[in-house]
């Protein structure tokens, strides 16, 4: 199951609304009001705040490869404005994004992320958005827990279940293992980092959604195997 079932969900509900009125249809095209509020007018402060967040990217990525305590904080700002400026500069000639899906944007709000894309032709599109409970699971090293506690195709709620086949397809091709159970009625996809090595190179401490901001932070981990006579040598 991937994008096609989402496809599928939404053409039924096109056709419903073709058979019983405006209603549904209205429903369908409604915009959320965080995706409105999270798109970026393009000018210089669009441009610089997606540089901010390709810099402040790299300086992780950086620090990850070579710090032992490493940080960074992004804010929805960079966020938004990168998907509608860099993003796309470093895919002039290809589509990043699944088949379908264009324009995604995203709000942060405390321990929670929200998730808005437009899926379809222009005929028919309509904005799917997704609201996220997230955190770092506690005494499981390099695991983050996303709970769906809703899906909507406009206004009109469709099931998680596509979309949790997407992302964990998207997940392995990153060496990243996910599991899924349920929670209070709704479903928790587990991300687990590094799940391929037997020695992960890195460890993350702190995942935090604060209002209008993500910050992350970890550190590195020694993965250097240690000879014998080094560990004799250090237990004298």
């Amino acid at each position: 199951m991937n994008r096609r079932s989402i496809a599928l969900t939404i053409a039924i509900v096109v056709l419903l609304a073709g058979g019983t009125g405006g209603t549904l249809a209205a429903l369908l095209r409604h915009e959320p009001a965080f995706y409105a509020r999270s798109a970026m007018p393009e000018g210089p402060q669009r441009t610089k705040s997606s540089g901010e967040f390709v810099g402040e990217f790299a300086r992780l990525l950086f620090g990850i490869s070579d710090k032992r305590q490493w940080d960074a904080r992004f804010t929805e700002e960079q966020l938004n404005s990168y998907f509608q400026e860099d993003f796309l500069k470093e895919h002039p000639n290809d589509q990043p994004l699944p088949e379908g899906i264009r324009d995604p944007r995203v709000a942060l709000e405390p321990d929670k992320l929200r998730v808005g894309f437009r899926y379809g032709p222009p005929t028919w599109s309509t904005i799917v958005s997704i609201d996220l409970r997230v955190w770092l699971v506690a005494k499981e090293p390099n695991v983050v827990a996303l709970e769906f506690q809703g899906v909507h195709a406009g206004a009109l709620p469709i099931s998680s279940q596509s979309l949790l086949e997407c992302a964990s397809e998207a997940a392995r091709r990153h060496d990243i293992d996910p599991t899924w159970y349920r929670h209070n009625g709704h479903p928790v996809l587990l991300l687990r980092f590094q799940a391929g090595r037997s020695r992960p190179t890195f460890q993350v401490q702190q995942f935090d959604l604060h209002q209008g901001m993500l910050s992350i932070s970890g550190r590195s981990l020694d993965t250097t195997p240690q000879s014998n006579s080094g560990r004799q040598n250090s237990a004298e």
